[in-house]
């Protein structure tokens, strides 16, 4: 008898696992906020730069991130992007450097311009604790430097989706989105 509950119980978890999300958790447009379900994944920033700089001059950007996976029995099929808000009238950066927990360098990532920020994609395949290094230019005038870095990240798709690796835009319209930023605040002086 406890054999066939234990039985039931799992053929009743594996199908909750492997049935699709319903239509309306499906395509989240818009911030987390407008997402019909929680998030599948939560990532921890922490965001470091230099506290003083000259303007002009090239500064670097760590965020160490650990990725913490919800319950669920699903697999997670996402994509992940670095990068955001950089300094008003900072230049790049042209990539993203991702290192694994232990130091080791795990890739590099190029980046671009977008509306929203400058982001560079890393996919879905990145360790799930470890450390990003941006570099830009600051521009050449004094005052208050200002970051917002962190991770964007889009779930919700299935593995066919996640190997299309759709852009920022359709990923933005198609999938639930979920931001995790911090801020950087640098004084310049010239």
């Amino acid at each position: 008898m406890r054999g066939a509950l234990v039985l039931t119980a799992g053929l009743a978890l594996a199908a909750v696992a492997l049935s699709p999300l319903p239509a309306a958790g499906a395509a989240c447009a818009g911030p987390a906020k407008d997402c019909r379900r929680g998030r599948l994944i939560t990532i921890g920033v922490k965001a470091k730069g230099p506290s003083h700089a000259l303007g002009g001059a090239r500064v670097t950007y760590t965020l160490r991130y650990s990725m913490t996976w919800m319950e669920s029995f699903a697999p997670y099929w996402g994509s992940f992007w670095v990068g955001g808000r950089f300094p008003k009238g900072a230049r790049g950066p042209a990539r993203a450097t991702v290192f694994d927990a232990s130091g080791r360098r795990f890739g590099a990532f190029p980046c671009r311009r977008y509306a929203d920020g400058v982001w560079c994609d890393v996919g879905g395949d990145i360790p799930h604790r470890g450390r990003v290094v941006l570099t830009a230019r600051l521009a050449r005038h004094a005052g208050t430097a200002v970051a917002r870095l962190g991770f964007d990240s889009f779930d919700g798709l299935n593995e066919r989706e996640a190997a299309r690796d759709d852009g920022r835009a359709v990923s933005r319209e198609k999938y639930c989105n979920f931001r995790f930023v911090k801020t950087v605040t640098t004084m310049v002086r010239l």
